[in-house]
């Protein structure tokens, strides 16, 4: 029985993905276990106007002897949530939720003369700056178990020795000694948890629910610039106990949920041994349950280092994936970013996690040659494939261009585009003031007001920036976005190959006139040899007639890719020697050997623009050809170029040739 009673709020929850706030979940067993009952409330989708209302309500309802106020987040992380665009939803506000905490704070104030403590993962990564700001009663900087076996005194505002407990005594700002608790070791779920759980994704259905979370372990002994779990939850690792793990599974599959999210600053910070052994539990619980109560799992991060047998006994388990967090493929970014990869043990690890990734998703292996990408589908309809993905956090303050070539380089002599369909750089990072973050990097850090205009460096605010280096090299946000979208299409993936309009490259470099001109005087050179489709006009004369609908050119494309290619092919025929004195292939046969990464350092090599490409070609053949050949050999550049997505601009030819090379 529970003697004591508060009422947990939450106003930190974002309009454009709601989640059940996961302090609901274990807050609230932590403070049962001290025999405290929780009321949670959230105020999502409760109009701010309406807020006192509201309170005035629960407060009269729940008697409360205590009001807590947890802080998720201290924002989303995302530097596009802070744009402004003619996009944005003008019916949602944007996500400032310490200004949204403040004015929840106030409003209590106001209704109420009741205690009030801040908590949570979002407070506890500025808790001294955050105490100034909101002004509670007591602040909560990590795990609240000794604030709740204090419960009674603090509910009566009496300062108590309590771990991790701030506080205001004579005007000055008290902070007790830190402890970093151990996962709860019972069932953190119940019956009333789980339904007001479900209830809430009912009432909040987009994005919907995406999995109950379940803690497995906590802490991590690495030091990552760009993470904030050793400075919340400490940098030794606590397990929780797997019977404890396994109680929450079976309580949660009891109430029909099946997909659950393992909550942990690392699923393997230490090893493999732990999580594997989780592995084993679930597949052996799902072993002995009919489908509909078998579950599925995933972790947020994990690193890699997995062996092939290891990632099969996972995905067995109902795995079905995470993510990890690399900078680079250089190991002077890794280092000055304090991750723990390096490339000796990282590049092997991506191969090996990539096999094992296609393999549990039915993709064939990899040979020598580039692969077709898959399709990416959200919709899951059978038959549909899923991409491989990789992520770098490339925009970090240690890139250079020096960083970007040598990824690059390593990317495509090891192989990494053709495992992956897609990748996703980051751009630029949160900036706190744990990090300590150097001059060059505040240098160009920003922060974004309530208003979404931007201030110079305020460490309350969402706070942004992107790779100093880069921005002197390339002069503004924009051009990096643009960049780091043109590389992990093209030279860290497949995707590039998912880009390819064919029919509109057609359309656009020539006609049905200018086909049949080419076709003509390619017929006339000796040992040219024309392949279908063109050697027959009334097969692609077809793609010239109308636009293609969305949805219907699969036929088309290939068409007008076949038509493309037998242009190329005779063209190398019927010139031998121009396309190696232009820094491309010398034969037809070599473009199938190659991947846009070594045609762009052969071509980086001898241009820097693409004009300058076309005027050699036109000097070269200029005399030696008639006008039609010369067209048919521009066309044939231009459709190199296409096929491998290369653009050549100056100011990117050093991401692929050092300076010394050209």
């Amino acid at each position: 029985m529970c003697s004591s009673k508060a009422l947990l709020l939450n106003a930190s929850n974002m309009e454009s993905f709601p989640v059940y706030p996961y302090a609901f979940i274990q807050v609230s067993a932590v403070a049962r276990r001290a025999g405290v009952e929780l009321v949670c409330k959230d105020l999502l989708g409760i109009p701010q106007h309406d807020w006192s209302a509201t309170l005035r309500r629960w407060i009269h309802e729940h008697t409360p002897e205590m009001i807590l106020v947890t802080l998720r987040n201290m924002d989303s992380h995302v530097i596009e949530d802070y744009a402004r665009s003619e996009h944005s939803d003008a019916n949602r506000s944007a996500y400032f939720p310490v200004e949204r905490t403040k004015a929840l704070i106030q409003i209590v104030r106001k209704l109420s003369s009741l205690k009030v403590a801040v908590g949570g993962f979002g407070f506890s990564m500025m808790p001294e700056t955050l105490m100034h700001t909101l002004r509670p009663d007591f602040g909560i900087f990590g795990g609240g178990e000794a604030f709740f076996a204090h419960f009674d005194d603090l509910k009566c505002g009496v300062p108590a020795q309590a771990a991790n407990l701030l506080y205001f005594q004579d005007g000055s700002l008290v902070t007790n000694r830190r402890e970093f608790f151990p996962p709860f070791a019972e069932c953190e779920y119940n019956n009333e948890v789980i339904e007001e759980m479900m209830r809430f994704y009912e009432t909040f259905s987009s994005p919907g629910f995406d999995g109950a979370p379940v803690e497995v372990l906590r802490g991590c002994p690495y030091t990552c610039l760009f993470c904030s779990e050793p400075h919340v939850l400490g940098a030794q690792v606590r397990y929780r106990p797997l019977d404890a793990v396994m109680a929450d599974i079976e309580i949660l599959v009891d109430h029909g949920i099946s997909d659950i999210y393992m909550i942990s600053s690392e699923l393997n910070p230490q090893g493999n041994v732990f999580v594997l052994q989780l592995a084993d539990r679930i597949q052996s619980f799902n072993a002995r349950q009919p489908d509909d109560r078998r579950i599925t799992w995933y972790g947020a991060n994990y690193l890699l280092g997995f062996s092939a047998q290891e990632y099969e006994q996972l995905y067995a388990s109902g795995f079905t994936g995470g993510w990890f967090d690399i900078t680079a493929l250089e190991d002077k970014n890794a280092r000055a970013m304090r991750t723990p990869y390096r490339n000796a043990r990282l590049l092997p690890d991506l191969k090996v996690h990539a096999h094992a990734k296609r393999k549990y998703l039915g993709l064939p292996p990899i040979s020598g040659e580039p692969q077709p990408a898959p399709v990416e589908s959200g919709d899951g309809v059978e038959g549909s494939v899923k991409p491989v993905k990789w992520t770098m956090f490339l925009g970090n303050p240690a890139t250079t261009i020096d960083t970007i070539r040598e990824t690059l380089r390593i990317a495509d002599q090891e192989g990494l585009p053709q495992l992956f369909s897609r990748c996703h750089l980051n751009t630029n990072i949160r900036v706190f003031d744990y990090e300590e973050p150097g001059e060059d990097v505040l240098a160009v850090t920003f922060s974004v007001n309530p208003q979404l205009k931007r201030t110079k460096y305020q460490p309350l605010l969402p706070s942004f920036a992107y790779p100093p280096a880069l921005l002197e090299v390339f002069g503004s946000e924009e051009q990096i976005e643009t960049l780091f979208v043109y590389l992990s299409e093209t030279y860290l993936s497949t995707h590039y190959q998912e880009t390819r309009d064919w029919c509109a490259f057609l359309r656009g470099n020539a006609s049905v006139e200018s086909v049949e001109s080419w076709k003509a005087a390619l017929s006339q050179q000796q040992d040219v040899n024309l392949q279908p489709p063109l050697a027959r006009s009334s097969d692609w004369q077809s793609l010239f007639l109308g636009e293609v609908q969305a949805g219907d050119d699969e036929p088309d494309q290939r068409l007008a890719q076949q038509l493309v290619e037998a242009i190329l092919s005779a063209s190398f025929e019927a010139s031998p020697g121009i396309m190696e004195q232009l820094g491309l292939p010398g034969t037809y046969q070599q473009l199938a050997e190659l991947t846009p990464y070594k045609v762009a350092v052969q071509v980086y090599t001898f241009w820097d623009a693409e004009e300058q490409l076309f005027e050699v070609l036109d000097m070269l053949v200029n005399g030696l050809m008639g006008e039609t050949m010369q067209g048919c050999l521009r066309f044939s550049v231009q459709a190199i170029l296409h096929r491998f997505n290369l653009q050549i601009r100056p100011d990117y030819r050093a991401l692929f040739v050092e300076s010394s090379s050209y």
